[in-house]
């Protein structure tokens, strides 16, 4: 080995700047271009004998100052390059690891290597950017659409389609959760399967792997479903791949359903990422979903509360009966998807029979109105003990043997039925029965059908009321008229009877009827309808005999409507009248608390007897017996009457009509009759100069003349409830108060005036012609407080009134005199008038002090309601 390759092997080792730190290197640089150069330098400048110039130890002097500068300069330099390593290689540390790479002291290596890293990094984060780009973009996409689409199926398909490019799989399905008739999944959208799996098809909820996702409310993600000890089974031919996942669709209020994820093309194992990407795009189409729903069901309630406002609209209108039944009906198809529906009412008659009120089919089938089944031993047998909705669920599997069951559940075409009870005022009087293609339907629409079927009671609730109402509207006014001709002709009894049976035959749709009396304690056949009264003449029924006997004898009602069979029947009449009975309701008449006798009807035309005619034949009888007991009390009051007439024809040409009433009906003591205080109306009415006109026309003229002027005022202060109290000689005073008194006594006095003024013109008229004659009137009225009584002595009494008010209404009468054919009033008749008048004030002369502190008033016209007959 020669020396210099000994120097190499010394020197050059130390010099490498390989595996060297940044210091070492420093200093490695710093001895090539500062230390070597200066000891040259030096050198050369002490050969040449250079040193003792001035100048150049201030030139080498400088040329130190700079180099220790410039290597300053440069340490601090790589001082922060080696603390810019030092911190990559720190944060960097696991990736070295990671890498393969080997940390060491070469920073400028470290740096390098570190940027390598951080553009691997970056280009990792970059890729996954552009992912979640991408995956972004899709869930932007299919908000989009969201606003678009209104179809829920189609927003589960896109959803899925999405789902299935953002995770790079192939295969996938979405799975509706369904609680009816029992849990199950319902495929509702599916990608890559359609060969195995279709729209609508059921996945039963327990043997499902998605059943875990629902309870767990989580992503549920498999990496080998064979594998898995959660499940440990052989992997199904709809997975496609032994991998997949399964995610909740979730709602704010519980989870609808899940979407299945798998891949066939590859076996790639989904990841936490995958999951994480699909939960948003889920999300967002489980709330889409959701609020598309909600619309669908506020759409099904808007329509289901437009179609129950026709069914109530229906139900409100004045149809009834079939009619009204068959536009309800109408309607319900309108709402109700349905193969068939019956309604049925029991029959009253016959209680184990319904009736087939209406009814609607898809198919032909024989059913007919009014037709009857038997319910005995079918499922409405059973119902109608329960009183309670039946589903059935499956037709086709029951044993259907009863021709009820044939024909109103089997010829609709649908495979499942709702039985719901038709309830009246808690009775139930039918059923409602609805024919669906499925159960699931049945079930679905359970609640439409009983409301539905709420309605239809109420309608034949309604329907019922409303002939209850007519027939008591009819009984009523079969006992309305009854009752007139009862009141109105006492005379003809007979008559009465015959025209009472006859209204009853039509009241009651009766095919006869007969009235007994009781006559020496046995009945006798008075009247009859449709029965041969000569064959029955002489009949008569002992009390006791027969159901009509029995009536009489215990005073009860008795109604049989198969009286063929009852012990009661009685056959001889049957017989002699050659009339068939099968049906009978006999009522007694009472009075007085006996019998008189009873009323019997036949053979009801419509159904049986019943309560209500029961009712109405009572009430008849009862208006009878009171008839026949007033045509007795008639004739024994006919004397009383006559001798009433007599005495009020006596006396009434000398007292009142109203003490005359007094009098006759004893109802009031002479007391009372001698002094009464009380207040009244009086009314005083006048000729005026009727001693010129008895001068001219003599006195027989003058009688004459005033008979005829006090017959005609006089009838009009009787016809409005007044008395003539006293003749003035060509006037009188009445009163009207007394000796009875009313609100309206002001009120008829007044009119009794107004009348007594408009009556003149006919007077005039009539005297004009006999007597050449006109005469003229002044009328005053006084409402004041007077005695009122029998006023003289035992030969001689008078009916009268004694006061100031009696005064007062004279001194008023005193100023019509300048005011011909006037009314005047007082101030205190106005105020007890209980209707307006209209009034004119008139000035009371000085001079005239008899009515000091009166007001008196002209009466211009009355306000008096044509219907007020005020007494």
């Amino acid at each position: 080995m020669t020396i210099l390759d000994q120097i190499k092997k010394m020197i050059l080792p130390r010099v490498s700047a390989k595996e060297k730190s940044l210091y070492q290197r420093l200093n490695i640089v710093f001895g090539f271009f500062f230390l070597i150069p200066t000891f040259g330098l030096l050198y050369f400048l002490i050969t040449y004998d250079l040193l003792n110039d001035q100048y150049v130890p201030l030139f080498f002097g400088a040329f130190l100052i700079c180099s220790l500068a410039g290597f300053v300069t440069l340490r601090v330099l790589f001082e922060k390059i080696s603390k810019l390593s030092n911190h990559l290689t720190r944060s960097l540390e696991k990736d070295f690891t990671s890498n393969g790479i080997r940390k060491g002291t070469d920073e400028v290596a470290n740096i390098s290597k570190s940027i390598d890293l951080f553009e691997k990094r970056l280009q990792t984060t970059f890729s996954q950017l552009e992912r979640k780009v991408s995956d972004i973009s899709i869930l932007k996409e299919l908000s989009d659409l969201c606003y678009v689409t209104f179809d829920p199926e189609e927003l589960l398909y896109i959803t899925l389609e999405r789902g299935l490019k953002i995770t790079h799989a192939d295969i996938g399905s979405v799975l509706i959760l369904k609680n009816l008739p029992e849990k199950h999944f319902v495929i509702k959208a599916r990608i890559g399967q359609e060969d195995k799996l279709n729209i609508g098809d059921t996945v039963d909820f327990h043997t499902s792997v998605a059943k875990y996702a629902v309870i767990n409310k989580a992503p549920f993600v498999v990496e080998d479903i064979e594998k898995d000890s959660r499940l440990g089974r052989i992997n199904k031919a709809q997975y496609a791949s032994k991998s997949f996942v399964c995610l909740p669709i979730k709602t704010i209020r519980d989870i609808i359903g899940v979407m299945t994820i798998s891949r066939k093309k590859t076996a790639d194992i989904f990841t936490l990422e995958d999951v994480e990407a699909l939960i948003p795009l889920v999300s967002n189409a489980a709330f889409t979903y959701e609020n598309l729903r909600l619309l669908k069901d506020l759409e099904k309630a808007d329509q289901k509360e437009k179609h129950l406002s026709w069914l109530i609209s229906t139900t409100n209108s004045s149809m009834k009966d079939i009619e009204l039944y068959q536009s309800l009906l109408k309607d319900t198809i309108r709402m109700i998807p349905f193969c068939g529906t019956v309604l049925l009412l029991k029959d009253p008659d016959m209680p184990d029979q319904v009736q087939v009120i209406d009814f609607y089919s898809k198919k032909n089938n024989l059913l007919k109105r009014g037709e009857r089944f038997s319910y005995k031993g079918s499922l409405l047998e059973s119902m109608f003990i329960q009183v309670d909705t039946t589903v059935v669920g499956d037709l086709s599997a029951m044993t259907m043997d009863t021709p009820l069951e044939q024909a109103l559940l089997l010829s609709h075409g649908g495979n499942a039925a709702v039985i719901h009870p038709l309830v009246n005022s808690g009775n139930m009087t039918g059923c409602f029965i609805f024919i669906h293609e499925n159960k699931t339907d049945a079930l679905n629409y359970q609640n439409q059908t009983h409301l539905v079927t709420h309605i239809f009671a109420l309608a034949m609730e309604k329907s019922s009321l409303f002939k209850s109402a007519q027939q008591r509207a009819s009984e009523l006014s079969t006992i309305k008229q009854i009752g007139s001709v009862l009141a109105s002709s006492t005379f003809d009894i007979e008559q009465v009877l015959f025209y009472t049976m006859d209204m009853i035959r039509v009241a009651m749709q009766v095919e006869a009827g007969s009235l007994l009396l009781i006559e020496d304690n046995v009945l006798k056949l008075k009247t009859a309808f449709n029965v041969d009264m000569e064959k029955l003449s002489d009949f008569s029924i002992q009390l006791g005999q027969s159901i009509a006997g029995q009536v009489a004898a215990k005073g009860d009602s008795i109604i049989d409507n198969h009286v063929q069979d009852s012990r009661l029947f009685f056959s001889a009449i049957a017989k002699a009248s050659g009339f068939v009975t099968r049906s009978v309701l006999c009522v007694p008449m009472i009075s007085q608390g006996r019998v008189i006798g009873v009323i019997e009807v036949l053979n009801k035309t419509s159904g049986h007897f019943g309560a209500e005619d029961q009712q109405l034949l009572q009430s008849i009888a009862s208006s009878v017996s009171i008839a026949i007991e007033n045509s007795r009390l008639y004739k024994e009051t006919l004397s009383i009457a006559d001798q009433e007439r007599a005495i009020r024809q006596i006396f009434q040409k000398f007292v009142p009509k109203a003490i005359v009433d007094k009098i006759v009906h004893g109802d009031v003591q002479s007391q009372s009759l001698m002094e009464e205080f009380k207040t009244v109306t009086l009314l005083n009415v006048d000729l005026r100069n009727f001693s010129r006109m008895a001068a001219t026309i003599g006195p027989q003229k003058t009688v004459s003349a005033l008979n005829s002027f006090f017959s005609t005022m006089g009838e009009i202060v009787f016809a409005h409830q007044g008395i003539v109290d006293k003749y003035l000689g060509d006037g009188f005073l009445a009163l009207f108060g007394a000796p009875l008194s009313t609100i309206s006594d002001a009120d008829n006095a007044v009119t009794a005036a107004i009348e007594m003024k408009q009556a003149l013109t006919g007077l005039n008229a009539d005297l004009k012609e006999k007597m050449d004659l006109s005469v003229h009137i002044g009328i005053s009225i006084h409402t004041g407080e007077v005695v009122v009584g029998n006023i003289g002595f035992d030969k001689k009494m008078d009916y009268t009134v004694i006061g100031d008010a009696v005064n007062s209404v004279f001194n008023i009468q005193d100023l019509t005199r300048h005011l011909p054919d006037s009314i005047l009033i007082s101030e205190k008749t106005i105020k007890s008038l209980r209707h307006p008048v209209k009034v004119n004030e008139i000035k009371i002369p000085d001079e005239n002090t008899k009515v000091e502190g009166l007001k008196v008033f002209e009466l211009l016209s009355q306000t008096r309601p044509e219907h007020d007959h005020s007494p």
